[in-house]
């Protein structure tokens, strides 16, 4: 039994833009202008927006760069303006700023310095309203003006790649980070985790792999999302014995954390290794991690998936009882699924009685209408099986006329039967099975109970 991949769907819950590698602003060409700093998203948007500040004053960030620093010239009434618009800006008062902005963009005296940074600006406010694709096309106005010096001029092409891949434009992030490598003539390690990052959503998980381990061989402290995505990209590439050394790794320092728990179990379930994750979760358990509804509901379809169906059972029943498990058709379903599989009739008939107000279609009734009429319980088997066939949607309505006809014989409706077994008589599953109860009832021949089946399928 296989259960579909957790994994990706936890990655692609990951920020797109990694904390360590958030949106920062050049302070340079501000600083050069006689203002303070300024920053690109609020205080309530990004917590780690003060990296830049550790750097050393008058340093140059990019001293391998080929690009020729460019002449610096602006008014002085541009200054003026520019620096009182990134400090409304900074005060997250964009709509006051942003006039001052567009005034300096469109003076056609303003040097090409001035009406760079004020694209960066602009940039800036677009970013604050949600308008990503025009702070980028801002952005690239900067870059493609080529007059901010190299620091402000490298950075805004980087924040061009961020704000690219949290736009899902993943392959316009990799070229225009190849092109922020080729004028830097450097690397980083986060840059190379967000180009490992674009890698894994543009399905090159090769490429992410071998740029994800670049990355983290640069830096004594990696992001926790980095691990993540290499560990994804293993996973797609059924590396799987990476992908859960990866996670072992991770689980050695916080052994208690359910999000890796979960993603190692997953991992272990794909590499068909279903006793491994039984054990894992089982451990986990007995050091009382399995407490939410999910917990439960991941243990219990590993132990179906180990065929350890009576387990599993007692599992849902277990967070039920606790409340951990809230009543719902998804976790009824299962248990009826479960206890069908473990044969305990008496469990599945009851957990499919719950399932059934909620149920959309008739699988679920048709399932509990078998499992009743093998159970001697012929008059609940035929309502159960009504229901079923009024509300639709059935995998096997052939056969849910077809077992509602023999239901209905062994109440002595022999006309209700013989109805039913003539609408089954249509279907090409249950043809012949039809065919021969109605010669049978013609000829005047008892019907015996056909023999039940390993189990329904519903």
């Amino acid at each position: 039994m296989r259960f579909p991949s957790l994994v990706r769907a936890a990655v692609c819950a990951l920020a797109l833009v990694f904390s360590s590698g958030a949106l920062v602003v050049s302070t340079i060409a501000h600083a050069q202008m006689g203002g303070g700093s300024i920053q690109a998203t609020p205080k309530d948007k990004d917590k780690d927006r003060k990296k830049d500040s550790s750097d050393k004053k008058g340093e140059a960030k990019y001293p391998n760069a080929t690009r020729k620093e460019p002449e610096l010239k602006m008014s002085s009434g541009d200054q003026k303006d520019l620096n009182k618009a990134a400090d409304l800006i900074n005060d997250n008062k964009n709509d006051e700023a942003e006039p001052i902005v567009q005034k300096v963009i469109a003076n056609d005296r303003a040097s090409p310095y001035a009406q760079a940074f004020a694209h960066t600006l602009q940039a800036q406010i677009y970013y604050e309203k949600d308008k990503s694709a025009e702070a980028i096309a801002e952005y690239k106005k900067a870059v493609d003006m080529n007059a901010l010096p190299n620091d402000a001029h490298f950075q805004t092409l980087y924040q061009v790649a961020q704000l690219q891949v949290q736009d899902e434009k993943y392959a316009d992030a990799l070229a225009t980070l190849d092109a922020w490598e080729k004028g830097t003539n450097t690397t980083t390690a986060d840059e190379l985790a967000l180009k490992a990052n674009a890698y894994y959503r543009t399905d090159k998980f090769q490429e992410a792999v071998d740029t994800m381990k670049k990355a983290m061989s640069m830096t004594d402290r990696p992001n926790d999302s980095w691990s993540q995505i290499l560990m994804a990209s293993y996973f797609e590439l059924n590396q799987y014995d990476q992908a859960a050394a990866l996670v072992q790794t991770q689980m050695q320092k916080d052994p208690s954390n359910k999000k890796l728990l979960n993603q190692l179990a997953t991992i272990y379930i794909q590499a068909n290794k279903p006793q491994q994750a039984l054990d894992l979760m089982a451990k986990a358990k007995s050091q009382g991690l399995i407490t939410t509804a999910d917990d439960y509901m991941q243990l219990a379809k590993l132990q179906a998936a180990a065929d350890k169906y009576k387990e599993a059972s007692v599992t849902i029943q277990e967070g039920l009882d606790k409340g951990a498990l809230k009543p719902s058709f998804d976790v009824y379903k299962l248990q009826g699924d479960v206890c069908t599989q473990g044969e305990d009739d008496k469990c599945a008939i009851d957990a499919f009685t719950k399932a059934s107000p909620q149920a959309k279609d008739g699988n679920i009734d048709y399932q509990l209408g078998y499992l009743l009429f093998y159970s001697d319980r012929s008059k609940d088997a035929a309502e159960a099986l009504s229901r079923a066939i009024q509300k639709g949607g059935l995998r096997q309505e052939g056969e849910a006329y077809l077992l509602r006809g023999d239901a209905e014989n062994d109440l002595n409706q022999a006309s209700a039967a013989t109805a039913d077994w003539t609408k089954a008589s249509g279907y090409p599953s249950t043809k012949t099975m039809a065919e021969q109860r109605l010669k049978a009832a013609k000829g005047g021949v008892k019907i015996k109970r056909a023999e039940k089946k390993a189990k329904p399928h519903g």
